[in-house]
Protein backbone atom coordinates (compact mmCIF):
# COMPACT_ATOMS: atom_id res chain seq x y z
CA UNK A 1 0.00 0.00 0.00
CA UNK A 2 1.17 3.47 -1.04
CA UNK A 3 2.11 6.35 1.17
CA UNK A 4 -1.05 8.41 -0.52
CA UNK A 5 -3.21 5.06 -0.49
CA UNK A 6 -2.35 5.37 3.19
CA UNK A 7 -2.93 8.95 4.02
CA UNK A 8 -6.36 8.79 2.33
CA UNK A 9 -7.57 5.94 4.43
CA UNK A 10 -6.97 7.60 7.37
CA UNK A 11 -8.07 10.65 6.56
CA UNK A 12 -11.77 8.29 5.38
CA UNK A 13 -11.30 6.84 9.22
CA UNK A 14 -11.07 10.62 10.45
CA UNK A 15 -13.92 11.70 9.10
CA UNK A 16 -16.66 8.86 9.83
CA UNK A 17 -15.05 9.14 13.23
CA UNK A 18 -16.32 12.86 13.69
CA UNK A 19 -19.43 11.93 11.43
CA UNK A 20 -20.04 9.31 14.44
CA UNK A 21 -19.00 11.65 17.66
CA UNK A 22 -21.53 14.38 15.16
CA UNK A 23 -24.78 11.81 15.27
CA UNK A 24 -24.04 10.58 18.65
CA UNK A 25 -24.05 14.17 19.85
CA UNK A 26 -27.10 15.18 17.80
CA UNK A 27 -29.06 11.69 18.95
CA UNK A 28 -28.19 12.63 22.89
CA UNK A 29 -29.39 15.91 22.27
CA UNK A 30 -32.87 14.91 21.12
CA UNK A 31 -32.88 12.28 23.97
CA UNK A 32 -32.40 14.81 26.29
CA UNK A 33 -35.01 16.93 24.46
CA UNK A 34 -37.78 14.03 24.61
CA UNK A 35 -36.81 13.23 28.39
CA UNK A 36 -37.61 17.51 29.30
CA UNK A 37 -41.06 16.53 27.12
CA UNK A 38 -41.32 12.95 29.25
CA UNK A 39 -40.83 14.85 32.81
CA UNK A 40 -42.89 18.14 32.01
CA UNK A 41 -46.38 18.60 34.09
CA UNK A 42 -49.37 20.64 32.61
CA UNK A 43 -47.69 23.59 34.34
CA UNK A 44 -44.81 23.14 31.69
CA UNK A 45 -42.26 22.65 34.56
CA UNK A 46 -39.82 19.80 34.60
CA UNK A 47 -38.73 17.77 37.27
CA UNK A 48 -35.02 16.46 36.83
CA UNK A 49 -35.63 13.30 38.91
CA UNK A 50 -38.38 12.51 36.32
CA UNK A 51 -35.98 13.32 33.33
CA UNK A 52 -33.52 10.97 34.61
CA UNK A 53 -35.71 7.95 35.26
CA UNK A 54 -37.01 8.07 31.99
CA UNK A 55 -33.78 8.38 30.41
CA UNK A 56 -32.86 5.33 32.66
CA UNK A 57 -35.83 3.35 32.12
CA UNK A 58 -35.21 3.19 28.92
CA UNK A 59 -31.44 2.36 29.11
CA UNK A 60 -30.30 5.73 27.68
CA UNK A 61 -26.86 7.39 28.95
CA UNK A 62 -27.47 10.86 27.42
CA UNK A 63 -26.90 12.81 30.89
CA UNK A 64 -23.83 11.47 31.66
CA UNK A 65 -20.88 13.69 31.25
CA UNK A 66 -19.27 13.91 27.85
CA UNK A 67 -15.88 12.91 27.33
CA UNK A 68 -13.47 15.61 26.99
CA UNK A 69 -11.00 13.51 24.17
Amino acid sequence: MSEEEREYLNETIRSLNNQLVDALRERDEARRLCCERAAMDESGYVKHGTMLHFAESRGWDCFKEEDTK
